[in-house]
């Protein structure tokens, strides 16, 4: 049973906010294929799992901005979220997502985030334009849905800085700002930010001081300053991309020091600095996802830099590959090869957090591929694949609180 917010909560609304509400996170090429078979294709595998490597940071922010999910005391399980509604929890045995547990959150589960100590997931359910904060049972992983909330049209992403969970809202072209209990619960959004049109994403920096978030319609990344109250605009309040670029996801390496940006129209990457104060510096590199002479067609997806800094993932729609790019010691990129995800639409993917497997969930041929990730240089090596039921629409690997 969840709890739904009856405390009357002023609603501070910044600038206009788009009323149209989009019905996918990308238009139509996110549409869902039709379902599929459930069974599993084990294919080979070695004797490797999750080796989660230490030193956390107990205090840090959700698994995307922290090194929380690092710490070897706490089980990792592999969420993928269906566009049936599903949201089912794997456990990784020897490269083979075995499902634990299905739970049926919402109506299209589009992204999740978690908190810090592996106890609760916050999950954006695009289809009701909604908000909902899942808890964990420790130790296996398995969720409950124990509050909801409204969002802007259309939410795409969702991030928690432990304070505040933020939803980018992809038909409302904005961010909601939700306060958070201390039971893992939500308070009504306490604002929402007029961030860009199609907005698709929302980062939270390490330090938990900056907030990013890319506008795919605007051709921007707006960037917000937290503290107490929740997001303020930094000076400047957005830095712009290249016309008709449609900047979707963006990732910060753990130095936090330079920031990469996927955009989904002109299938590139570019790479930003990230000054003193947290605000992004112009763009000083652009690559190509796609090989050379390959056709310019399809989109980009997602964009995810390997816990060890050396390396960047970025994932293309209908060449259906993933581009594996080589950080420099200058924070630039360099090519290391684009290998095939064996699957049709890869919107989604995710490393594990000790960075040795790289998952890619590909939306239209229903199935969820493991690769595990050289060391050295980065490149990827298909292991097992996992045939879901219905398109699965978000993959994401959490360290979860032990038992």
């Amino acid at each position: 049973m969840f709890r739904r917010s009856h405390r009357a909560h002023l609603l501070l609304v910044v600038g206009t906010i788009a009323s149209t509400v989009c019905g996918s996170a990308c238009g139509d090429d996110d549409v869902p294929a039709s379902d599929g078979g459930s069974a599993r294709d084990a294919g080979e595998h070695d004797d490797g799992g999750l080796r989660p490597d230490s030193g956390a940071r107990s205090d840090a922010g959700s698994d995307a901005g922290s090194d929380a999910g690092l710490d070897p005391s706490r089980p990792v399980f592999v969420y993928v979220g269906l566009t049936n509604g599903d949201l089912v929890v794997h456990a990784l045995e020897r490269d083979t997502l075995v499902e634990r547990s299905r739970t049926r959150t919402g109506n299209f589960p589009s992204f999740l985030a978690p908190s810090a100590d592996g106890r609760f997931l916050y999950v954006v359910h695009e289809g009701a334009s909604e908000v909902a904060a899942l808890a964990i049972t420790p130790g296996t992983g398995a969720v409950s849905v124990i509050d909801r909330e409204v969002t802007g049209g259309g939410p795409t992403h969702v991030e928690t800085d432990g304070r505040f969970v933020f939803t980018a809202n992809y038909g409302g072209g904005s961010v909601s700002v939700f306060p958070l209990e201390v039971d893992g619960t939500l308070l009504p959004a306490s604002a929402t930010l007029r961030s860009g049109s199609e907005t698709h994403q929302v980062v939270v920096d390490r330090a938990r001081e900056h907030l990013y978030v890319p506008s795919k319609g605007e051709d921007l990344v707006a960037q917000y300053t937290l503290g107490a109250d929740g997001p303020a605009p930094s000076d400047p309040p957005t830095v712009g991309t290249r016309r008709g670029s449609g900047p979707r996801h963006l990732a910060l390496d753990p130095s936090q020091t330079h920031a990469y940006v996927i955009h989904e129209s002109d299938r590139t990457v570019t790479v930003h600095d990230v000054n003193d104060d947290g605000t992004l510096g112009d763009s000083r590199q652009r690559v190509d996802t796609l090989p050379e002479g390959a056709p310019a067609s399809g989109s980009t997806a997602e964009i995810l830099v390997h816990p060890s800094g050396r390396f960047v993932y970025g994932s293309n729609r209908g060449h259906d590959s993933v581009v594996v790019l080589r950080i420099e010691g200058d924070g630039t990129l360099a090519l290391v090869e684009h290998e095939s995800t064996r699957g049709n639409h890869p919107r989604s993917m995710t490393l594990t957090p000790d960075g040795t497997r790289l998952i890619v969930a590909n939306l239209h041929s229903d199935d969820v591929r493991v690769f595990v990730v050289d060391d050295a240089t980065g490149a990827l090596e298909h292991r097992t694949t996992l045939r879901t039921s219905a398109g699965p629409f978000f993959v994401g690997a959490f360290a979860v609180a032990a038992e």
